[in-house]
């Protein structure tokens, strides 16, 4: 498991990063085991990822018509394989593409960085969640401040690939593209499964 000092440690070069630290990389354990340790901080950003899950049901059942709705199993079951698919997905594809790409030797130090900064950019997800369960915050609100945090968290990615692979502007915005690309097919591929699998 992840010790308390490491967790500390990791998000806090994940919140540098975000502040565009030079140094930022530093933090970061880059050894071959925190490399694998780094895939465990998805424990950490599930308390998000469940506040936002449940926040999309509710806004989902708002705004669709009576009888029509996904089933509340097909949707969290939706929900925890796409998390659990775009959480190695990436890693995967970079993996397999890091000798034609040349980035051999900084993909480990990018994975370790993105998975540490996802527990950061996931938060105000999160919170925007909670607000829309307990019925602070409306549905037309909610997409608005989705869309302002989309914005930041490609901004952070951004400034992850760049950090972590010292790229140049050009490919730091094609990963982050191809992280955007990936993560939509992945979710609009398994809606379409489970909407597959919700049909009488």
């Amino acid at each position: 498991m992840l010790d308390r000092d490491e967790i500390v440690r990791s998000l806090t070069g994940a919140w540098e990063l975000f502040l565009d630290r030079p140094d930022a990389m530093r933090y970061f354990d880059l050894s071959v085991e925190g490399f694998w340790r780094s895939f465990r901080a998805i424990l950490l950003l599930l308390p998000a990822y469940i506040l936002s899950t449940l926040a999309e049901r509710v806004m989902t059942l708002a705004n669709t018509p009576v009888g029509s709705e996904q089933t509340a199993g097909a949707f969290f079951l939706d929900s925890v394989v796409g998390l659990g698919l775009d959480w190695i997905a990436l890693p995967i594809l970079l993996a397999l593409a890091a000798r034609p790409l040349g980035i051999q030797r900084t993909y480990a130090a990018f994975i370790v960085a993105r998975n540490w900064a996802s527990v950061i950019a996931l938060l105000p997800y999160g919170i925007i969640g909670l607000l829309v369960i307990i019925g602070v915050v409306d549905t037309g609100m909610a997409n608005i401040l989705m869309l302002v945090v989309l914005m930041l968290v490609l901004r952070y990615n951004f400034l992850v690939a760049r950090r972590a692979m010292d790229a140049g502007i050009g490919f730091a915005v094609g990963i982050v593209v191809l992280d955007l690309a990936v993560s939509l097919t992945i979710a609009l591929s398994l809606d379409v499964v489970f909407a597959a699998r919700d049909l009488p």
